[in-house]
């Protein structure tokens, strides 16, 4: 099959086809796929098991805020909302940075991202909804008829916590993707160098930023300490960096 890139060519229709068997919304078409979904599954049971005060179910409802406070955004695809759910979990002090993986486009932890989709689609929240325009694919989260019932649970599990995830959400309402990723890669840079460190180095961070992935060449130095200026005018980061 010919790999055409999707969502700023960082997913191709083979990522995209796999996310909707993982989902749940087409059948595996091996062994192998049978074997994958089944062991999300496994992963999706665990999290429910192990994840202390519903930890998993905490995670969903969270989404679910950025969901239905950007849904509407033509910049909102999947990239920016994994992103989204990554910063809107530290506003919370969830405290789950183990879970992420370094992937292409920034911390990313995939397995849940996909049983988000599936969690949405059963609580009858959100539709996942993979929309094609000639060679770009995007991801657009249209609100179902119990989309207001995860309001109950938020506000249960996020009343303290409300002003940062909505700071976080409106900061980040019209940025790009590519704005985003930028943003959230430094931002995890930085919580990396600063948990070993009290004063981070721009340099040690440009370097940890330009070793997470080939493709982050496209941002400039200038451009990756901009988003750290930025970030630290808007309060996400706090320590001193020189």
């Amino acid at each position: 099959m010919k790999s055409t890139k999707t969502e700023n060519n960082n997913f191709s229709m083979e990522d995209f086809e796999k996310g909707l068997m993982l989902a749940g919304y087409i059948m595996p078409n091996s062994i192998a796929e049978h074997n994958e979904r089944e062991q999300l599954e496994q992963y999706e049971n665990e999290l429910k098991e192990k994840q202390p005060k519903n930890m998993y179910f905490k995670r969903v409802v969270l989404a679910a805020e950025i969901a239905s406070k950007l849904y509407a955004e033509p910049s909102l695809g999947r990239i920016k909302f994994q992103k989204l759910v990554y910063l809107c979990e530290h506003a919370a002090e969830m405290d789950l940075t183990n879970r992420y993986q370094k992937q292409t486009a920034g911390p990313f932890d995939n397995k849940f991202m996909h049983s988000i989709d599936k969690e949405f689609k059963k609580n009858r929240w959100f539709l996942v909804e993979k929309q094609i325009d000639g060679n770009i694919t995007r991801t657009k989260y249209i609100p179902l008829e119990n989309a207001e019932s995860y309001k109950h649970y938020y506000d249960n599990y996020f009343k303290k916590e409300n002003e940062k995830i909505q700071f976080i959400i409106e900061l980040f309402r019209t940025k790009k993707t590519d704005y985003t990723e930028l943003a959230t890669t430094v931002f995890a840079c930085f919580k990396e160098l600063s948990a070993k460190n009290e004063i981070v180095a721009k340099q040690e961070l440009l370097n940890l930023f330009y070793s997470w992935s080939e493709k982050k060449k496209r941002f400039t130095e200038k451009e990756v300490l901009d988003s750290l200026t930025w970030l630290q005018k808007n309060g996400l980061v706090s320590q001193s960096f020189v």
